[in-house]
């Protein structure tokens, strides 16, 4: 089970870049599946938000165990698309995740810093 990913968000597509937006979702859900397909990840989910009030408009939720994140963070196919899709999106953001099997890192680290700051015991 995967341990890590990243999550990609993005807000609304770039003014007079609408078409080129949608475009570029079509290739980014081809491309995730090009990749979970080959097993170089685990897996990804992609959200496309309703319509609200904030600028955030969908994001990518991609996973799989920390090698697996580390090595396609820094392929050059990866790194590519990443342009691809901030050159048509306002706000683009990639964060690295703890998921599932890498949420007790996650907790066990909180803890160690609350119990460093004199928090807890």
């Amino acid at each position: 089970m995967s341990d890590a990913g990243f999550w990609i968000a993005w807000g609304l597509p770039t003014q007079g870049r609408e078409p080129q937006a949608l475009e570029a979702l079509k290739k980014s859900r081809s491309f995730l599946v090009e990749l979970t397909e080959s097993g170089r990840i685990e897996r990804h989910d992609v959200v496309i938000l309703r319509p609200q009030t904030s600028e955030l408009g969908g994001f990518f939720l991609v996973q799989g165990s920390t090698e697996q994140i580390d090595a396609l963070r820094r392929d050059a196919d990866f790194e590519r698309w990443v342009n691809q899709v901030q050159i048509v999106a306002d706000r683009v953001a990639i964060v690295d995740a703890w998921v599932n099997d890498g949420i007790d890192e996650a907790t066990d680290l909180y803890t160690d810093a609350l119990r460093e700051a004199g928090l807890i015991d």
